[in-house]
Parts: structure tokens; sequence; C-alpha cells
């Protein structure tokens, strides 16, 4: 046995020597691929801790091209959320959307498909003509739709990109960053778990068709369930990509290959080390997703004084969509994604129009009021905290029983209560805890909560 001991003992040694030689090639080639390049851009991430694992250029701005569609499929699938659309929604190809450059799945003006079929368009083949298709008829137009994903990237906390189309076509203005799109990659797995699993789709048919996805990591990298490819000229060859592994996760963005096998090259180096320093231990705790409420802007009755804007505005704005809440969560002690800070919010910003409403808005109309699980007995009291409005009074319960469970003990023995409001010609259901019978234990129990990244208002009991 002592003879065989020591046979083994030289393999053993070896082994862990060709592990360590693996390990050190990859952190050696990966940096010479970022070298020679001056596009290049890099950022792998622990997806189960939040934690950058390998970062190279990550804060600079790059050209996302395809990349963009990544926004355009997260603002769909909101949609769906909010049903607005449905996965048999048809999609009309308007003269400007054939007109798009190729990719494009290229159908006459006035084919209709369905959303499905255009969401795995997007993801498969790309297709340029199917964004500009999906933008309009969500927005109305595509510059419209530009500004609603360049909305929505501020609120994900992506302050240095800029969308100015729905498919990633080469504009100078239009630009992100490794850091915000492995940022728009976790909440697009965080907030639509029902749809994210389209993103492995390898093929799709459409006409009697076949078409293989553009992003090829998904045949020939151990555990790669999607995300996206992008290419212009001006941005090189781009990719998104996410792998789990047993129970580790790693989502990386390489910007700027001057191939595509080559930046696939340099993803799976950057993989691999991701993979060998990822924790098995999920710390990282997703945002909730909240439902977006779309309000239309007041009549103008005198001439507004001039906006700033990136760009003059061709035609009228999007309507103002209002969220609860758009910072991520993470566990206490886990570091956070971003580590450039987020743009604070303008004075008509998203969140201060949400904080505005309650108490500059018409007079609404209150049509109910119940309430979600909470333990018997719990006080009335005569402030509430707030904590969102939604489209559905089963969304705001459910995001009342998620932030109990987070909170512990601060809201154990808080009602949870849901009131419907109308608004115009909608309803929207308010999500509130109740039982604070004085303003300054309001006060300090929504500012524990937004120690622990949740947004709330203190509101008087009505």
């Amino acid at each position: 046995m002592a003879l065989l001991a020591q046979w083994r003992r030289p393999w053993r040694r070896l082994g862990i020597a060709a592990v360590a030689v693996t390990v050190a090639f990859n952190a050696l080639v990966a940096p010479a691929y970022a070298a020679v390049n001056g596009r290049h851009a890099v950022l792998i991430v622990d997806a189960n801790t939040g934690r950058v694992i390998y970062q190279s250029s990550a804060d600079e701005h790059r050209f996302p091209a395809s990349l963009a569609k990544l926004m355009t499929l997260y603002l769909v699938f909101e949609q769906i959320e909010q049903g607005r659309l449905s996965y048999s929604t048809r999609i009309r190809f308007s003269a400007h959307a054939v007109a798009a450059q190729p990719s494009k799945l290229d159908v006459e003006e006035g084919t209709e498909i369905t959303l499905l079929d255009a969401i795995k368009a997007l993801i498969t083949k790309s297709c340029n003509d199917v964004a500009v298709a999906i933008a309009e008829h969500i927005a109305g137009s595509e510059t419209r739709f530009a500004r609603m994903m360049t909305q929505k990237a501020r609120q994900l906390g992506m302050s240095a990109t800029t969308f100015e189309n729905a498919s990633g076509l080469p504009d100078p203005g239009q630009v992100t960053t490794a850091r915000d799109m492995v940022t728009l990659a976790l909440r697009l797995q965080d907030n639509f778990p029902r749809h994210y699993p389209l993103f492995a789709t390898r093929t799709f048919t459409y006409n009697g068709e076949t078409f293989r996805n553009h992003n090829t990591m998904l045949f020939s990298y151990e555990g790669s369930d999607g995300l996206k490819t992008g290419y212009t000229r001006a941005s090189g060859f781009n990719l998104v990509a996410s792998v789990r592994r047993g129970r580790k996760h790693v989502v990386g963005a390489v910007f700027g290959g001057e191939t595509a096998s080559q930046r696939n090259a340099a993803m799976r180096s950057y993989l691999n080390i991701g993979l060998a320093k990822a924790s098995e231990e999920k710390t990282r705790r997703p945002a909730p997703m909240l439902i977006a409420r779309a309000k239309q802007p007041p009549a103008i009755v005198a001439a507004p004084a001039p906006q700033p804007a990136v760009r003059p505005a061709r035609e009228a704005p999007p309507p103002v969509v209002e969220m609860a809440r758009v910072r991520p969560v993470l566990m206490p002690g886990a570091p956070h994604l971003l580590r450039h800070p987020v743009v604070p919010p303008a004075a008509d910003s998203i969140e201060a129009l949400l904080a505005r409403a309650e108490h500059t808005q018409a007079p609404q109309q209150s049509l109910t009021t119940g309430s979600a699980p909470a333990r018997p007995g719990a006080p009335t009291g005569g402030f509430h905290i707030q904590i969102g409005a939604f489209q559905s009074e089963t969304e705001a319960e459910r995001q009342l029983a998620s932030i109990r469970q987070r909170a512990g003990s601060l809201l154990s023995d808080r009602s949870a209560v849901t009131s419907a409001v109308r608004q115009g010609d909608k309803v929207y259901y308010r999500a509130r805890y109740a039982g604070f019978d004085a303003l300054p234990t309001a006060a300090g129990a929504c500012a524990a909560l937004k120690r622990l990244s949740i947004d709330c208002l203190v509101m008087k009991a009505e």
C-alpha cells in the first residue's frame, strides 16, 4: 500500500500542476486578447455573489451592436408581464421595418408574425426588421421606443448606456459598457425566469427555413444557457454569455473581437477563470420585479420651459412610466456589481414622479381595501409604509409577502394591506404595511427598509 501511495503521489502532483497550468494559461491568454485590440472590454461576474472576477475597460463606452436587442427583449418581457402583450400577439411589419438592413427575416410589408416567433427571431437570427416591428408595435415608432429603452436602462442602473434604436444598427450616440450589459443580463435572468429560457433557443424555423443561433457558445461550451451576440464594423464582435455548471453561475461580456471565433475563444478563457473562482453559494439577492404603470402626461396649458435632451426630439415623448423601485438588491456584505455611481434622478425622473404622485396628483377614487396575509390582531395605526403601486392585487400581495420575508422582525407585527384606487379609467393596487401609531416609528421603519435597498414612502392612513 505504501508503494502504491508513492506511485500515486507524483500523478496527483501532476494533476494539480495541470490545473494550475490551465488557470495560468487562461490568465495569460485572456489579457493578451485585450492588449491587442483597442475596442476590447471585458467583465466577468460571479452571478451567485455579484463579485467581479475579471474586468478590463469594463466602464469605457463601447458600441453595443445587436446587444441592444437585449433591452428590446427586456421591454417585450415586461409588457407580457404587465398583460399588455402575449406570445400570440400579432406583430405587423411596416415599410420602415422591412427597409431595415440585414440581418433580417426579410418579409414583405404588411406581414404579421406572432410575438413568440418575433422573440425567437431576435434571439437566434438577430433580425433587425423584427426589432423595428416590435418597437413600432409597443411605442408607435422606433424613436419613441429607443427613448423607452434608455429610460429603462436608467431605472436598472445602467447609467452609461444610451439607446438610439431597437436593433443595434450603427449610430454614434448608441453606447454602453461591459458593466451595464452584464447588469442587464442579470436583470433579465432575475426578473423574467419564465421567459429567460428562450435565450437557449438553438434554432428557429420560419416559412420552412431554419435559422441557427448566432451564439455558437450554446453548441460548444458546456453549461451555456444563452444571451446574445452582436457585431458591427465599429464595435467588432461582441458577446454577453451566461454559464451554469453544478451550483456555479457566471455571466460575462466581451466586446471588440476581431472575429467571432476569436471572441468566442476569449470568452471561453474568461469563463474558465470565472468558473474556477466562482462560489457555489448564492448570496446575491435579486431585486423583485415590480410592475410599471403608465400615466399620460397632463394637458399643456402654457409653453413649457426648454428641457435638456440627448438629441432634438423629433416627435412627442412616450408615456411616462412610473416604477416603484429599480435598484438591485444584494445580501448584506455582498459586493455591488456596479462600481461606478449611478446618475441621481433628475427633478422629473421616474422615482421623483412616483414620490410626488402621492401628494400632488388629482384626487384618486378609493375603491376597496383588502389585506395580504398578516399576523392576527395586527394594529391598523395612523400611518402606513407604502412600497409600491401595481396593476394587479396579486402582484401587490406577492411583493408585500416577499419584502416581509426579507425584512424579518422589522415588519413581523405589521398588517400587509392592499387598496385599489382609480386614476382615470385605470385601477391600481397600493401595497402598504399598516400598524404604525406614530410618524417617527413609521419613518424609522421606512429608513431601515431603505438600508435594505427597499424603496418606501410613509403615508397617513386613509
